[in-house]
C-alpha cells in the first residue's frame, strides 16, 4: 500500500538558505532507502522560509523504517541549528491521514 507524506516546515527568518544543502543532502541519502519511491523538500515560492515536504513510500513499514533510521534521527538534531518554528507533517495510506509531526 503506498503511503504519502505531506508537511510544512518553517524555519526562523532567513535560515531557509542556510539549510539547503542540509535538505538536498538528506533527500539524497533518503531516497537510497528501500520503500522509499519519492522524497523531496521544495521551497515556496512566495517565502524562502516555508519548506514543503512530499514523499512517497511503498509501504507503512517502509516509512516505520525510514523514521527509525540513524540519518533521519541525525537529521532531526541538524535542522535544530535553523531554528524551525513550525512543523506539520502527516502521512495519507489511501484511506486516513496520520499526524507525523
Amino acid at each position: 500500500m503506498t503511503i504519502l507524506v505531506m508537511g510544512t516546515i518553517r524555519l526562523a527568518a532567513g535560515e531557509g538558505a542556510k539549510a539547503a544543502q542540509l535538505l538536498a543532502d538528506h533527500a539524497q541519502a533518503v531516497r537510497a532507502e528501500a520503500g522509499c519511491d519519492e522524497y523531496c523538500f521544495a521551497f515556496d515560492a512566495a517565502d524562502p522560509d516555508l519548506i514543503r515536504v512530499a514523499e512517497r513510500w511503498a509501504s507503512v513499514e517502509a516509512l516505520a523504517a525510514h523514521g527509525a533510521a540513524e540519518h533521519q534521527k541525525a537529521f532531526g538534531r541538524a535542522l535544530r541549528a535553523h531554528a524551525p518554528q513550525e512543523m506539520a507533517i502527516d502521512a495519507w495510506d489511501g484511506m486516513h491521514w496520520r499526524k507525523l509531526v
